[in-house]
This record gives structure tokens, sequence and C-alpha cells, in this order.
């Protein structure tokens, strides 16, 4: 950029310093390139006007000179046009370009003067027109307060401090929070099925997310991918739950409670199997509860049954209850009742039942189908209802003491020496009745033995037609036989149908409080002590073993294999003996003679001078040196392939490789930096003038220098350039290339069209410019107007010229009363484009206006 400079004394001005000067304001536009048109300054719209201001219309900036009762939106177009200015020889030419701009409510439709396009134009609302700060400032930052509702920022954006969103924050593709050391990372993202995640992230490995997927189910996963909760319509699926306490529904857990919380009466109830499966009511559902250490539950509801088994003692603590047994289907007065209180051992065979047996009876039944019956009380058993014996009351089997006594009065005493009856009770008769005397069936003993005495003892006895069945203990009957019973022998014994498996087989007691690892251990243990009683090896081991027959064919890598017994194979022997005589060419017996031996001790190893392996210092001392320690002393020098050398050295280095040296390639080769100077440079070493140099690079490249384009018009300089001698060159040129000479032919007059005028009488009011000759014509009403006897009644639209000179003309409009056939004037002031109205006796008058004005 060049800078204008002017000291005192005078001096000439060119056109370079114009042209520099232009150049230099032209370019501080430039910041602005790549831009939308835009307001620079001012151009404020209040009250229906608009200030005065800068504008960014196509590639220039342009002063608005502002306007007055507009209506919105409006529209500031740009305005271009050419001066002419007089040259030398009296020749008008362009000499200026004016970049200006006009305003109206709509943009002209005509193609522009300078630049052969349709004007450029900035739209105003009254809530928004482009401005210099959302166009220019926003399209490279982010503004506090933007016109719009949305900005973009096309790049990444880091902030150093804390981010604060007061409203919506929405992500494209993803977040991502990481922590300050770099190396956790908390990610979230939607996924293009919809699914979203959020990731807590180490060195960029997921260590556990959650997934939110579209049908609303919450998915927690752990670092291996596996499910560790899930939460869905279904409920929440989790495959181990740990908590001091929860509550669901009205139910409350905590330690080893569960409890109702929810129901606050005397009423409050846990309900368990209320339903079945899935909800429903057609399925049975059992509760049972163990004691922790043993398989079979100490208290079992069946569903399907209807019963409650208890495996253990039953026991009932109350202060005033006890047991009740309550039949839900018949009430006391149907005879089907039924409720029975049984005794069962542990086959299920029923031994003895108390309760209502006969569903056609209601008398309570007590039985014992092993022995008999004891009542026994500390003092004595009182029945309080009639007592019956084999179903006969007892006082039909039994006499009373009043009617014994009484029947006993009516008997004849025993007197001795005489007979009862009519036969005499002889000696013999008294003999046979001393012999009969008690026996006992037990003790063996000779004698009698009452019924009684015979039905006891048969009662001890077993009956052949029940095959054992009655026995009172079988347990102890087993133990006397020495046999072992069903379920003894299928814990003892091996059955053909589980192939050995009770070997490895574990019972409740063994796995209780061993973790699975060491379940599994004393599985592997039992199975391992199997296999040693059996002489058997483990699944698949017989696999890993080699078979004699294949002579270690079967040996998967033999390369290991071979390493493992300390083998060669035979390429390695081959190799071992590739140096060795074979027997053809064996050692003969050649003679080891002193002076191979004085050789032989003259062989001493030398050292280089320098240090050795260790890093201790050692001296250089004659002799055979070893390959190691030739490549260590050489690498040494390998640096002076790098640096060390001298200029001649680098110069034999390079003939030596076919390089050129720096000197040479920039003697020799042009630089990219240079613009082809190298090569006028060179010619000029060479002897030849620069003009030449010059010329005959231009020949090489077939290009025309800036002396031979002089005799060329320039294109974008649009035929300014040309020279003509005279008028008749110029028609002569002009009419080459189709066009009209000037000073022959008059410009085409520019016609606006008929234009809506704007103000107070707006739509029934249009003006049109023709050249310099303006028209308006129209009609008005008196009433619409800005003040009561003398203000606006029309605004002459923006792009046609106001008059150079004020315009009046007086109206009137005659009726039957004379008094106020005053009429108005109307008035236009030089410069200005309102239309001013002076009205007094002719107020809400509608009738027709023309103008017509030079400007």
């Amino acid at each position: 950029m060049k800078e204008y400079i002017a000291k005192t004394g005078g001096r000439y001005t060119y056109n370079d310093d114009l042209l520099n000067l232009q150049e230099l304001a032209r370019s501080m536009t430039s910041i602005f390139e790549g831009c939308s048109n835009f307001i620079i300054s001012g151009c404020e719209v209040a009250d229906g006007r608009i200030t005065p201001g800068y504008v960014w219309i196509g590639g220039r900036v342009r002063p608005f000179e502002g306007a007055a009762e507009v209506s919105l939106p409006y529209y500031i177009y740009e305005k271009n046009h050419y001066e002419t200015i007089a040259y030398a020889g009296d020749v008008n030419k362009h000499g200026r370009c004016c970049y200006l701009c006009s305003g109206a409510t709509s943009v002209p439709q005509t193609e522009d003067e300078v630049t052969g396009a349709l004007p450029g134009y900035i739209e105003l609302h009254e809530d928004y027109a482009p401005r210099f700060i959302d166009k220019f400032i926003g399209r490279y930052a982010v503004l506090l307060e933007s016109p719009f509702a949305r900005q973009t920022v096309h790049k990444d954006l880091t902030l150093a401090g804390s981010v604060s969103v007061e409203k919506q924050f929405e992500c494209k593709t993803g977040f991502s929070v990481v922590s300050p050391d770099g190396s956790y990372s908390l990610q979230g993202l939607v996924r293009d099925p919809g699914a979203a995640e959020v990731s807590l992230c180490h060195q960029e490995q997921p260590v556990s997310r959650v997934e939110i997927a579209t049908d609303g189910s919450f998915t927690l996963y752990g670092q291996d991918e596996t499910p560790l909760v899930r939460v869905s319509g279904e409920g929440v699926h989790i495959p181990h739950l740990t908590a001091v306490s929860g509550r669901l529904g009205a139910l409350h857990i905590e330690g080893g409670d569960l409890f109702n919380t929810a129901d606050n009466t005397d009423e409050g109830t846990v309900s368990v199997n209320r339903r079945g499966y899935r909800g429903a009511e057609d399925r049975y559902r059992n509760f049972a509860v163990y004691d922790g250490r043993n398989s079979v539950p100490l208290l079992l509801a069946e569903g399907r049954t209807g019963t409650v088994a208890v495996a253990g003692g039953f026991e009932v603590r109350s202060a005033a209850g006890g047991i009740t047994l309550r039949n839900t289907l018949y009430d006391k007065k149907e005879a089907a009742l039924q409720n029975l209180l049984q005794w069962q051992d542990k086959e299920g065979v029923r031994i003895a039942w108390l309760g209502y047996g006969n569903g056609e009876s209601v008398h309570l039944s007590l039985h014992n189908d092993l022995g008999g019956l004891t009542l026994s009380a500390r003092s004595w058993v009182d029945v309080t209802s009639e007592l019956r014996i084999a179903g006969r009351p007892i006082a039909e089997l039994y006499v009373s003491q009043a009617s014994f006594t009484q029947a006993l009065a009516a008997k004849v005493n025993a007197v001795e020496g005489k007979g009862l009856s009519t036969e005499d009770f002889t000696t013999e008769y008294r003999r046979k009745l001393d012999a009969i005397v008690a026996g006992s069936l037990m003790e063996g003993s000779a004698g009698f033995a009452t019924t009684e005495d015979v039905s006891r003892a048969l009662g001890g006895k077993l009956n052949c037609a029940d095959n054992l069945a009655d026995l009172a203990d079988k347990a102890a009957a087993r133990n006397v036989l020495e046999v072992y019973s069903s379920s003894e022998c299928d814990g003892r014994f091996l059955q053909t149908k589980n192939f050995l498996a009770e070997f490895a087989s574990l019972t409740a007691a063994e796995v209780e409080g061993k973790s699975p690892e060491e379940i599994i251990a004393l599985k592997q243990e039992r199975q391992q002590r199997a296999r040693e009683n059996l002489d058997a090896e483990r699944r698949g081991t017989g696999d890993m073993k080699l078979s004699k027959a294949s002579n270690l064919a079967d040996v998967e890598d033999k390369d290991k294999a071979r390493h493992n017994i300390n083998v060669y194979s035979i390429e390695e022997v081959d190799a071992l003996l590739a140096g060795k005589l074979d027997n053809d060419a064996a050692y003969q017996g050649a003679v080891f003679t002193t002076e191979h031996k004085a050789k032989l001790e003259a062989i001493r190893t030398g050292t280089f001078a320098g240090r050795d392996e260790s890093g201790g210092q050692q001296n250089q001392s004659e002799g055979y040196v070893t390959t190691s320690s030739v490549v260590r002393e050489l690498s040494k020098y390998a640096p002076r392939l790098m640096a060390g050398y001298n200029t001649q050295d680098k110069a034999t280095v390079a003939a030596n490789l076919e390089l050129y040296t720096r000197n040479e390639s920039d003697g020799r080769f042009a630089a990219l930096g240079q613009s082809l100077q190298d090569y006028v440079s060179y010619l000029v070493r060479q002897g030849k003038a620069t003009v030449e140099a010059r010329k005959a690079l231009r020949g090489v490249l077939a290009a025309a220098g800036v002396d031979d384009l002089i005799a060329y018009v320039r294109r974008d300089q649009n035929l300014a350039d040309l020279t003509f001698k005279d008028d008749n060159a110029r028609r002569l040129a002009c009419q080459n290339i189709g066009a009209a000479y000037a000073p022959e032919y008059e410009k085409k007059i520019t016609d606006t069209g008929w234009l809506e005028c704007g103000g107070e009488n707006a739509g029934t009011l249009w003006a049109r410019q023709i050249g310099n000759i303006v028209c308006v014509q129209g009609i008005i009403n008196t009433a619409l107007r800005s003040s009561n006897n003398w203000g606006s009644i029309a605004t002459i639209p923006n792009v046609i010229s106001p008059p150079r000179f004020g315009c009046r003309q007086t109206m009137a409009n005659f009726n039957d009363d004379h008094v106020y056939n005053r009429g108005c004037s109307f008035v236009i002031k030089a410069g200005s484009r309102t239309i001013l109205m002076h009205e007094s006796g002719a107020y809400n008058v509608t009738t027709e206006l023309s103008f017509s004005y030079m400007t």
C-alpha cells in the first residue's frame, strides 16, 4: 500500500496518487467482502421516518440520505450511474462512477446502468433490518443480543470458563464431560434408531452405561455389557437387589421384617399368592417356609390341594386362644359338615383321627387304628351325656346299684347242705369248680383264659391279611430285620439311570456357606476321586495324549517338542555339520608342528584406544581385533556422513553420489519464490541485457510483454482507453460495435411508470416521471390530511425527483351555498416530495388533483 506524501515546495499530482488514495479507501471496505447487504450505521426507523446513514449494498459502502413519512416494508436499493467529464481535446468521457442508493416501498425491476443487473437492496421491517452487528460481527462472533432466534458456530468452540444455559441445551451428536486429568469421561448420545445412552468411560473405554430405548425402557449395563438393571412397562428387572430397607406398595421390608405400613387400620394385611401366573387367577400357587439348612419346608401351603403342611412341632402360644377348625362350606345344621384332625406316619398312612368323619352324621368321632384309647385324669372323669358301648346305652348293659340290691334281695341265700335246685350240688361238681383256675397267655401257665385275655393278646399280633402293613413302628422292624427302606436305598445305593452322578452330587448342608468357586472345586474333587477309583481319566484327556501307534507323528508342534527334549531337527543337524568334514575327507594324521604352535601363540588380540564395553579406559594395542570392536569403532565415524566435512569433502561426496551441492543447485535451478527471476538473472550473467533476457523468456513461454499490450484495449476499461484522431474515427468505431454515436443520438428517457403515492391519500393518488417531466394525478379527499387547515395530504415516491422550484395550484368546488365556495390551495415546495393543502370551506370533499412539473 502506497502512502501519499506532499512536502513543502509544491509537487505534481499524478493519476497514480489518486489511484493510491482510492485503493486505500477501497481497502478499508475489503473487510466486508463476502457479507450480504446490511446497514452499517444509522437508518433507524421511528415515527414513520428513516434516519440518514451508511449501508453496504452490492460490495460498496453507500450513503443514504434518509426518508420521511414512509410505509413498511421499505427498501433501500443501489443506484449507480456514471458522471461524464471533459478530457483533453474537449472529449467527454466517463470520469466518475457514483455508487449511491435510494429508497422506496418497492425495488425497481430495471437493470442498473453500471452493473447491468437488477439493483441489490436492503429490506426494512418494523421489527428487523439487517445491520452490521448480525451480518458482519455475527458472521465471525457470537452476539450477546442477536436479532435472530438462533446463531450457528461452524467450527469447534472451546470455553475456558463455566457455561450457564438458562433455556434448553440441544446437541445434535452427543455430549461429553471429561475429568480434570482426562482419564474419565461421561458421554451421552442419541443413536440412529432413536435410542439414547449415557456412558461412563475410562481411557475412552466404556465402564458402565445407561440406555434409554424408544419403548420407554431404561437399561443399566456393566463393563462387560451385561444388563444390570432394566426398567420398562413390565417392571424393574434386576439380577440382585441390595438395600437396607424398601417399600413396594403397602409392603415394607426392613432388616428381616416384612410388614404393612400403608393401611392405617387394625385390619392391615400382608397377602401372599393372592393371584397366580402374571396376575391372573387361573393357576394355583404354593407358599413354602424353610429353616435354611434342609430342603424340606417347615411350612408348606399347597394351593392345588388347599392344605398346609408343617414339618416340625406345631405350637400355639396364646393367652386366651387355641386351635380352631372352621368349615367354610357348611354350617352346623348340615350333615355334610366334615373336618378331621388326623395322625399319619411318615408314609402318609393315617393311624388315628378326631373329628367329623362321616358326611351323613353330625357325631364327633375319635379313632385309634394302632391300639387302645386311654383317658387319664388326676382325680376323675365325668361324662355328662349318655354313655354308650358298641352303640348301645350303658344302661341297657349294666344294672344300677339300687336295681342290683333290689334284685339280690329276692334271691335265696346259700345254706350249707342244702341244694339250690332240684339237683344237688355234689362234691364232684365242687372239685370241677375248684379245678377252674385262671391261666396266663403271656406266661404260658395252665388254666382257662378269658375272651378279654385272648383279645388283648391277639391285639399285639400282626394280621396276615395286612402283609405287615399293621406294624406299629416300621423303622424299628427294619432295624430288627437289618434291612433298608426305599428312601434309605435311594440315598445309599447308586441308580443305573443316573450313570454314577451320585458320586459328584452335593447336599444342601455341604454347599451351605460356600462360594460358587468352592462348590465347583468340591464337586471336581469328588469327580476326581471317583475317576481314581475307576482308574479312568477326565473327559478330553485322551485327546491330549499321543498315540503309541503314531510314533510321535501326532505331535502338534514338532519344533516345540524337539525344544522340550533338547534334540535337533534334520535341518538343524545339517546346518551344524555343513562346515564339518565327512568320512571321506577325514583327518589323515597331519602333524601339529612347533612352527604351527609358534604361529598360533603369535596371534594376539589387539584393541583400539578409547573405552571398552564396560566403560573403562583402554590404550591401543597391536594385534587382531574382533568384528564387534571394528563395528563399534566405525560407529564413531558415522556422524561424518552428516557433519564435520569441509567444503571440498562435501563436494567430493556429492560428486561420488552424483548429487548437486546447495551452491550448484542454486546456480543451476530456478527457485519458486523468485517467480522466474532466476531465468532472467541467468541470461544477464551470460551477457544479455535485462530487456533482452525478459523478451527471450517471454518467447519461450509464448507470452506478451507489458509494452506489447499498450496497443491493446483493456477489457475492464469498457473501451474508455480507446483513442481516436477525429469524430469520423469515433463514428466508425460505434458503427463497428453496433452502437450509436452520442452526439448524434439522444439518451433513452427514463420512465418510472405509474407509482403509488404515500401518505394520507395513499392508494388514490399516483405519480410518474418520464425524463425530467413529472406528473401527479388521482383523486384525494380533503378530510385526509395531517392537520386542520394546512398539512400534508400525500407523498411523492422517492424514486421520482422533486421539483427544482415551488409549484402551486388552486381548486374550488361549487355548490348552491356560495358562503363556503372558497376552495383550497395545493403546494409542492422546491426540493420537497410532500404535497401540502390549505383549505377553508371545502372539508371532506373528494376531488380530482393533477400536478405537472419539471425537475
